[in-house]
């Protein structure tokens, strides 16, 4: 399966970087027909063999859009409504085997990560999900998936599909909905529209900064850190978007994964961070880090004046639309 994945992208590399030769297009796309076609029989053959590995290989089996997405506009809608086109999920194998829960994590991480509205992203999930028999063991392990999936992501549906969760699951499961409503009221804080967890923590200068002390204004909260490739190149538009807007009421405190102060310092200076910083100087340790769940940077929490979260990880254009549209540009 490893093989048929590493093939399928190859091929998929080449057809996207030779479209001028038709000749050599359409020799690739045959390839790409009897990739799918040795697919196929791969997934009949372990059926017949092997049901085991037949019901694995059914969560591993996606065949490529230009062959078999013709009732499809784009990929993403393919993607989103065949995924799972090959699992039979009231086979009770689904149930017992870890790959149930590592496809619709997969799936839900795909779906979270391409910028698809929320409801566009909340449908395809909740149709994934309508697949499997109603409240079955299968469905509580598909729902483990997508959940692990959406809190990692910080998503807006995560409160969603907790509540359908906890829905589904309180009478057959007290103790597991009993401890996904406690990490819902925890998870309800660092998403859109609740109110960003208060913190306070040292500038360069030694003093402490509060985030409450920004209250009245509308801030970013930016996660970064001077030895990150990504943060220092998106720092020059952040820079921009600053000088236009700090004199209307915007303000950024960024927060730094540093762990070594004068390396900190210099980056501050040499990208002209002309606002406020705070950092526990603890890398990925760091304490405010670890209450917004940041796991990769760059990242940042746009907040509105009295501190309740209008956006998450907005960066370059969307982050200056936002602006324009707040600000009235």
């Amino acid at each position: 399966m490893e093989a048929f994945n590493r093939q399928n992208s190859i091929l998929i590399r080449s057809i996207q970087t030779t479209r001028v030769d038709q000749e050599k297009t359409d020799d690739l796309m045959t390839q790409l027909k009897s990739l799918d076609d040795e697919r196929l029989g791969f997934l009949k053959q372990l059926e017949e063999e092997n049901p085991l590995f037949g019901s694995i290989a059914s969560l591993n089996t996606y065949l490529s859009f230009p062959h078999n997405g013709e009732a499809y506009d784009n990929e993403l809608g393919y993607y989103a409504e065949e995924f799972f086109r090959f699992a039979d999920f009231e086979k009770d194998i689904y149930s017992r085997i870890p790959w149930t829960y590592e496809s619709f994590k997969g799936y839900a991480t795909t779906l979270s990560s391409v910028g698809m509205e929320d409801d566009a992203h909340q449908l395809y999930i909740e149709k994934a999900l309508n697949r499997i028999p109603e409240a079955s063991a299968t469905q509580k392990m598909a729902y483990a998936g997508v959940l692990a999936a959406l809190k990692q992501k910080t998503h807006g549906n995560y409160v969603y599909f907790s509540d359908k969760f906890i829905e589904t699951f309180q009478e057959s499961d007290p103790e597991v909905t009993a401890q996904m409503k406690k990490e819902l009221e925890d998870a309800r804080s660092l998403m859109v529209g609740g109110t960003a967890p208060d913190f306070t923590q040292e500038t360069p200068e030694g003093e402490m900064l509060t985030l409450s002390d920004l209250r009245g204004k509308v801030v970013l909260i930016d996660f970064w850190a001077s030895w990150c490739g990504p943060c220092r190149k998106e720092n020059p538009n952040v820079v921009r978007v600053y000088n236009q807007y700090k004199d209307k009421g915007f303000e950024i405190l960024s927060v730094s994964l540093d762990n070594k102060k004068d390396r900190w310092l210099q980056a501050i200076e040499k990208d002209q961070l002309e606002w406020h910083h705070v950092s526990d100087l603890k890398g990925w340790s760091n304490e405010v880090a670890q209450t917004y769940d940041v796991h990769s940077i760059p990242q940042t929490i746009l907040l509105d004046p009295e501190g309740k979260i209008l956006a998450r990880n907005l960066r370059g254009r969307s982050l200056e639309a936002k602006l324009a549209e707040l600000f009235g540009q």
